[in-house]
């Protein structure tokens, strides 16, 4: 059986399924989908036509799924397509929630935590009526999957915003697990995604330890932190990049989604030409002379006396300056030094990176599944899980993820051992709910 931590509800939906619930939605929000479909792929879609333009399921999928290597904000135009035709009431979520569970269930996934976002000025009130419906959703689905044979569990995550209503919308979900029953059992954990460049983690240090805290005093209402960081990170250079996975990971986030950063072999990055902003690299030149030593157990690195001059030049330089990096194979040798050292890090901390195959291998634009950094997070005893992330558009399942992770170039065995330790890796056991050894000699 499997356990399936890292995925979207909504990036599950069937083609046959979204195609269906758009057509029966009276009033899709088309304008979420056209502009930015438009600008990431110059084909123009025309609403008042599509149900009759992509009627033929085949081409219907072809527009929806995400099967190339594109940066992010090509899949974020496809995701957008689920955002404009589902409707998103109540009913519909109950529904979904339900159907999605039951066909996990069918493919052997007998735990997952699967992921909602809501708008980020939702009203109260609304908010609380789609929690409550995708709890009972959660309940259906399981009550299902059990008659049909297949015992399945089935937890939620809500996404946050990056940028706004984080903590608002945190206080509310705590203030209802303690009125409500059903929350409280099935709301474990907050995730943070979407877009990352222009959100360093350090900004949600402060939240991270108050909700840490939080979860010390209440242990029955504790949350997990998931954070998606190191998946798309265009804005900066690869070593800033590798940073913020280990910030993330020092900072308290319990699981983070993707890391490809910090594991990606630095040759993919040769000659390219980075920029980042004055104070990201700023934040990377203090990380190395505090830690330069360290650093340098790795392998060879930049000189202390280069890092400190180019500091505090940068320190009288303008705020808006920018810095520009030209990755060439010196670089790149001390790339792999510092992700080497990153790696080290985070293996000490708590932290699980959750890889997700086929959304590595097509938004991280990897030229193939060998490229992917499963087989060197194992051999850095990062602790690992693999998850399906949003496999209704990748048209994918969590057996195929498992498939694509072994054409990495790690073991059938390592492979089976990473499946039977995601089990261990439960939101609940994670964020100190249930007071279980995380390291137990088997796995039921």
């Amino acid at each position: 059986m499997y356990c399936d931590l890292h995925n979207h509800l909504y990036g599950c939906l069937p083609a046959e399924t979204l195609f269906r619930i758009g057509k029966e939605n009276s009033s899709p929000r088309w304008h979420l989908y056209l502009d930015a479909f438009e600008s990431a792929y110059g084909i123009k879609v025309n609403p008042k036509t599509f149900f009759d333009d992509y009627k033929d399921i085949e081409k219907f999928k072809k527009l929806y799924y995400f099967k190339e290597k594109s940066p992010f904000l090509h899949f974020q135009a496809k995701f957008n397509l689920i955002i404009a035709l589902v409707q998103f009431h109540d009913k519909e979520i109950t529904e979904v929630t339900k159907d999605i569970i039951v066909s996990h269930a069918l493919n052997e996934v007998s735990y997952a935590e699967y992921r909602l976002m809501f708008a980020k000025e939702e009203t109260k009130d609304v908010f609380f009526q789609k929690l409550m419906a995708a709890c009972e959703g959660m309940i259906e689905g399981e009550s299902l999957a059990k008659k049909n044979g297949f015992p399945m569990e089935a937890k939620l995550v809500m996404s946050i915003h990056r940028d706004l209503n984080f903590e608002k919308h945190y206080d509310w979900m705590k203030n209802w697990m303690e009125k409500e029953s059903i929350i409280k059992d099935y709301l474990v954990g907050i995730d943070f995604c979407h877009i990352e460049e222009g959100f360093p983690p350090k900004d949600k240090k402060v939240f991270f330890e108050n909700l840490l805290k939080d979860n010390k005093a209440e242990n029955s209402t504790a949350l997990s932190i998931l954070y998606h960081v190191g998946e798309s990170f265009r804005d900066k250079t690869p070593f800033s990049a590798s940073r913020w996975v280990l910030e993330s990971a020092k900072n308290g986030a319990h699981r983070l989604g993707h890391a490809l950063a910090v594991g990606v072999a630095p040759d993919m990055f040769l000659s390219e030409e980075r920029t980042e902003s004055l104070s990201e690299r700023l934040d990377q030149l203090e990380l190395e002379l505090e830690n330069y030593d360290s650093i340098g157990e790795f392998g060879p690195y930049f000189s202390k006396k280069e890092i400190d001059k180019e500091r505090k030049t940068l320190l009288n330089a303008d705020p808006s300056h920018t810095v520009r990096m030209l990755m060439d194979s010196e670089k790149i040798q001390f790339l792999n030094t510092f992700q080497n050292y990153c790696l080290a890090n985070i293996a000490k901390t708590n932290a699980i990176i959750e890889s997700c195959p086929s959304s590595n291998h097509y938004i991280g634009m990897l030229e193939n599944l060998s490229d992917h950094p499963i087989p060197r997070f194992y051999d850095h005893k990062i602790k690992l899980t693999i998850g399906s992330d949003d496999p209704g558009l990748f048209h994918t399942n969590l057996r195929e993820e498992y498939d694509l992770a072994l054409e990495s170039g790690i073991s059938e065995k390592s492979l089976e051992e990473i499946r039977e330790q995601s089990f261990r890796y439960k939101s609940t056991l994670l964020s100190g709910r249930e007071s279980v050894d995380l390291f137990p000699s088997s796995v039921n």
